[in-house]
């Protein structure tokens, strides 16, 4: 294998700090804004070409991004200026081993500064090799991506049936069906509105003293961004926080009861045994709805809004368990509800399919990338056909 080259980093690449602007100048433009760790918004020009590689230099470090359009980096980012020949998706993938925040030098904000790095001896690779690392790599990253594409279509998909059939009331059969009244508004006749507390159970089972598994798979608030579980954390229980304690299945919907602007919630499908998730979610186990169906009247802006007008609590403002109960619920015939979840949970079903796909293909990179930059992992004799 072609050795690698024991350089100091100023050799390997220039890193620049990103340009300030004004909250105002970030809200209009065609350019994306780079900061830290993703784009904070757009103005009408941009600094910089693509490729680009940036990275975190005040309060997120360590997380690089790789930018694919011209762009403008924040000053909160540190871009790469020039990449002196080395192939950017390889600097790309390079920068992630480095582990960047360990070079902090902020007292209170971490703070990355760019001066340590340069001095630090890095080994980097030949250009051929360079080009089949990041192949290999962006292949998984690629997937990945198309992955992501194809659950946001589903999602919008299932989102649209909703929005037709309970929403705008174009159900089949709605020409038939009188229009009426109710505490929610007008509604077709029939339909019913109920509390929440009504048709499901929230937070139904926990686990009790003494009966706690060895093991268990736990889901704390942050690993739950809108709509998708991160991460899984596999732990003894022994070593569990104090909040891991409530029992989740399947068709149950879990909804974080603090800072609900943040629209932490996720359906649980196909769990692992033993899952776990903290007490600061409110778990909804559907009763008398399908949690197709539960699920997109949970996660409305109406139902959000709900919540967010319920908070208490100025630095911390959370819900409780009792707000969820009380929550008004439109509860349409059970054969609507029926119709909708067989073709809904269909596209739910691949949707999961999808997101564990991409668990897999993320531990796998996680696993290569360190292993193919250090030379562990020889490149060599793999025959990589390069697609960028």
């Amino acid at each position: 294998m072609a050795e690698a080259r024991c350089i100091p980093f100023k050799e390997f690449v220039v890193l620049q700090r990103g340009f300030d602007l004004t909250k105002k100048d970030m809200c209009e433009g065609l350019y994306p804004v780079i900061g830290s760790t993703s784009i904070i918004g757009h103005h009408k020009e941009y600094k910089a070409e693509p490729p680009g590689v940036i990275t975190g230099r005040s309060g997120s470090l360590g997380v690089v991004q790789y930018i694919r359009e011209k762009y403008w980096p924040h000053n909160t980012a540190l871009w790469v200026k020039d990449f002196k020949g080395n192939i950017p998706h390889y600097v790309y993938y390079y920068l992630q081993t480095l582990n960047l925040g360990r070079f902090n030098s902020g007292a209170g904000v971490p703070t990355l500064n760019r001066n340590d790095l340069d001095t630090l001896e890095i080994a980097v690779h030949p250009l051929s090799t360079q080009r089949k690392i990041a192949a290999i790599l962006s292949a998984y990253d690629d997937l990945i991506e198309n992955n992501m594409r194809r659950i946001k279509i589903l999602e919008e998909m299932a989102q649209a049936l909703y929005r037709e059939w309970f929403v705008n009331f174009r159900f089949q059969g709605h020409e038939k069906v009188k229009m009426v009244e109710s505490e929610m508004g007008i509604v077709p006749e029939g339909w019913e509105i109920k509390k929440l507390g009504g048709i499901a159970d929230i937070n139904a089972s926990s686990l009790k003293k003494g009966y706690e598994p060895d093991e268990i798979n736990y889901i704390d608030i942050a690993s739950v961004s809108t709509g998708q579980i991160d991460k899984i954390e596999h732990l003894a229980f022994a070593d569990a926080p104090s909040r891991a304690r409530r029992i989740v299945k399947h068709g149950d919907i879990i909804w974080s009861t603090v800072r609900p602007n943040r629209k932490s919630y996720s359906v649980i499908l196909s769990p692992p045994s033993n899952l776990i998730v903290s007490t600061g979610f409110a778990v909804i186990t559907p009763k008398h709805a399908p949690y197709t169906y539960l699920y997109h009247a949970l996660t409305t802006d109406d139902f959000v809004g709900y919540l967010i007008n319920h908070t208490t609590g100025a630095a911390y403002p959370a819900v409780n368990s009792g707000d969820f109960e009380n929550a008004l619920i439109l509860h349409p015939p059970n054969a609507l509800l029926e119709l909708y979840h067989t073709i809904v949970g269909d596209l739910f079903d691949y949707k999961q399919i999808m997101q564990q796909k991409n668990l897999v293909l993320c531990h796998t990179r996680d696993l290569l990338l360190p292993k193919l930059i250090s030379g562990e992992v020889d490149v060599e004799n793999i025959d990589v056909r390069m697609h960028h």
